[in-house]
């Protein structure tokens, strides 16, 4: 097709230096990392940096958080990122110390809880506005693995939307991504427990998975 638009891929949760592998053999655009307690993939700072190590350079680091105050978004930032991401409560106090892009996440149901989550940002003096780069529209429940519910007319380009990245997360999965892409449009797909495996009692990454769900994306034209 003669209009295509190229879709990038973050992979959020990285743990360890083989998955760090598995996304610079698939060529992604973004590595998660999490910094929350609640969640499985919660890891730390130290740990991330040894990660940082072998990830290709072109590869994007994203700290992912929740709630966090400005204390943490200034520790987080001065340990090598290039994207903050956060969930929850996006805190004037928190915007205010951001010195790299914001990803604000939005945690949702279906398009009437987008809606009133969107408001929010209206609330927000417009310096610190500014600072938000990316939306990411995610599920109800950050990590589950579930997606919000999916409808035709949900097609967001203006708005808040409007000169910004939107990333579409939550329950994405090789089986589903090019519905995501067909019906969203987004500029990056966000995928976490989708491309993920049980081994031995551990649950991590899968190389194959992960090669499987950048297929999909890479070879969906529109």
């Amino acid at each position: 097709m003669s209009n295509v638009k190229k879709v990038k891929i973050k992979i959020c949760g990285i743990k360890n230096t083989g998955e760090a592998a598995y996304l610079n053999d698939a060529g992604v655009d973004y590595a998660g990392f999490v910094f929350h307690e609640k969640s499985k993939r919660n890891i730390e700072i130290s740990k991330a940096k040894e990660i940082f190590k072998e990830l290709n350079q072109n590869i994007k680091k994203v700290a992912v958080m929740v709630s966090p105050d400005a204390a943490k978004v200034r520790k987080l930032q001065q340990a090598g990122f290039d994207i903050l991401q956060i969930h929850g409560n996006l805190s004037e106090e928190a915007l205010a110390e951001a010195r790299l892009p914001v990803w604000a996440a939005v945690n949702i149901t279906d398009r009437v809880l987008l809606e009133e989550k969107l408001k929010a940002f209206d609330k927000l003096p417009e310096e610190l506005l500014e600072k938000v780069r990316g939306i990411v529209v995610d599920s109800a429940e950050y990590g589950s693995g579930k997606p919000f519910l999916w409808n035709e007319d949900m097609r967001w380009q203006s708005g808040i939307f409007s000169g910004r990245k939107f990333i579409l997360a939550g329950g994405l999965n090789a089986g589903n991504v090019q519905d995501g892409i067909r019906i969203f449009s987004p500029d990056v797909v966000d995928v976490s427990s989708g491309v993920e495996e049980c081994m031995e009692g551990y649950t991590g990454k899968s190389k194959n998975m992960i090669k499987e769900f950048t297929g999909k994306v890479k070879s969906y034209e529109q």
